[in-house]
Order: C-alpha cells, then sequence, then structure tokens
C-alpha cells in the first residue's frame, strides 16, 4: 500500500433515459440502419456532473437527484487532483440505482500514471471478491451501461473470488518486481457476459466481453421473452463452443 501524496475529488456523473423515445429493450432499426447492426438496449445520456471534496457530499445529492423520475443510474468516480492522468483511470468507482441506492463499488485503484510518472497510486491490485458482494449468479440477465446506451445481455462467468485469486497472487509474487507492472488490478474486476446483436441482413452475431463490476445492473424494465430465450440460447451456443475446445486442445479458451 502505497502513501497517499494527493489529494481526491469526487465526481458525479448524473445518467437519464433518452427523452426522445419511451425507455424499452429494443432493437432499434434506424441504428441498424446506420451502423449495419443493432444490440437490444435503450439510449442514455450523461445529463449533469457534480465535483465534491468528499464522498458524502456527492452521495447528499444524489439523494435529491434520485427524485427525478428520468434518472437512469448515478456514477461516482474518485479521480486525483492537481496532476495529469488518463482520462479514463479513477481511484474508485460506485455505481448508485436510480432511487439512489448504492449497488457497487471497486475501490481497487486504477491510477498508473500521474503527473508524466509510472508511479501506482495506493494499492492497484485486485485481490478478488468476496462473494457476498455478487448480487448476480450465472445465467442470469444483466444491463450493461455504457456511457450512452444499456445493453441487455446474460452472466456467463462471475467476477473471481478471493479465493480464485489467492494462488495467482501467490504466482505473482515468486516472480518478483519484474512483473510488477502487470499484476491484477481493476480491469480483473469484471464479469465475463455474452451478447448478441442484429444484422442488416437479418443475422445474429454474438459474443463476450467483460464489463467492471460497477457497470453490470439488475434490469430496469421488464425482459421481453423473445430477447431472454436468444440470450439464453446464445450463451449455450458459447458454453458448447468453449466444452469442444477443451475436448480438442486440453486447455480452456484464451480469453
Amino acid at each position: 500500500m502505497g502513501t497517499k501524496n494527493y489529494k481526491s475529488v469526487f465526481i458525479l456523473r448524473v445518467y437519464k433515459f433518452d427523452q426522445c423515445e419511451k425507455p424499452a429493450y429494443r432493437i432499434d432499426k434506424e441504428e441498424i440502419e446506420r451502423n449495419g447492426y443493432a444490440k437490444p438496449g435503450f439510449g442514455i445520456f450523461e445529463s449533469e456532473n457534480g465535483i465534491y471534496l468528499t464522498l458524502a457530499e456527492a452521495e447528499k445529492n444524489i439523494k435529491k437527484l434520485a427524485k427525478d423520475k428520468d434518472v437512469y443510474s448515478f456514477l461516482v468516480e474518485e479521480k486525483p487532483l492537481g496532476g495529469i492522468f488518463y482520462t479514463c483511470d479513477a481511484l474508485s468507482r460506485r455505481r448508485y440505482l436510480k432511487n439512489g441506492k448504492l449497488w457497487q463499488k471497486c475501490e481497487v485503484s486504477g491510477i498508473r500514471y500521474f503527473n508524466g510518472k509510472n508511479v501506482d497510486l495506493g494499492d492497484t491490485g485486485f485481490y478478488g471478491r468476496d462473494p457476498k458482494t455478487i448480487p448476480f449468479k450465472e445465467g442470469d440477465i444483466v444491463e450493461v451501461a455504457s456511457r450512452d446506451f444499456v445493453q441487455l445481455a446474460i452472466v456467463w462467468n462471475l467476477p473471481p473470488s478471493i479465493e480464485y485469486m489467492k494462488p495467482i497472487w501467490e504466482r505473482h509474487r515468486i516472480r518478483g518486481k519484474k512483473f510488477s507492472q502487470i499484476h491484477p488490478d481493476d480491469s480483473d474486476d469484471a464479469y465475463t457476459i455474452v451478447y448478441y446483436d442484429v444484422h442488416k441482413d437479418g443475422e445474429i452475431g454474438y459474443g463476450h466481453s467483460h464489463p467492471a463490476v460497477v457497470n453490470v445492473l439488475p434490469p430496469a424494465l421488464p425482459v421481453p421473452r423473445k430477447i431472454a430465450a436468444e440470450l439464453r440460447r446464445r450463451l449455450k451456443m458459447l458454453q458448447d463452443e468453449c466444452e469442444q475446445y477443451v475436448k480438442e486442445h486440453g486447455e480452456d479458451l484464451p480469453f
């Protein structure tokens, strides 16, 4: 654990439902025309920001803003003050549901570059999640939130547990300082999810990704049966592909 030699600010990001359409999970036909494909979900937008010196101040304002029926969710990112760092990095992240309730938090520092130097601000290591902090199970249908879109997906694998990470950290310690820049960090605090998309020619593509725990939320709206069935079908297909790969190569898929 490094010595804290910086000050933090807390940036509150307020996300709202796209006001141009009624919130619902849909395959957007206009999106298909523009991009050639579309995923089931709905649009959101970042409507407001607030900067606070303490987390308590940010949470106090979340309670006030949660009264707005158009709010989708809130995200609070802790950033170091008075320095230059990568835009996507944060010291901690917290997601709050539209009612203002804290949903998930990640307190693993992701700051490795600050004021032109390669440094770790705080402890940047990810040591696994307590299973009690994981609200989903494999096969659950979830929302994955980005800055302007919320897509429906299905959980394939849960975030690594503390027990799972112990031997990984042990191997890391044995290897020594040479590997200090590639230890498990906030990017490992993630689910593996399966998604699908509909293409212009009617074909359905599918794949997997690893969204951060704070960006995976419970469905905020009723999930259409057709979409739920397609997600379960695609999960089964990927699981079968994985099993077949293991049989042929004697090892797991390389992801």
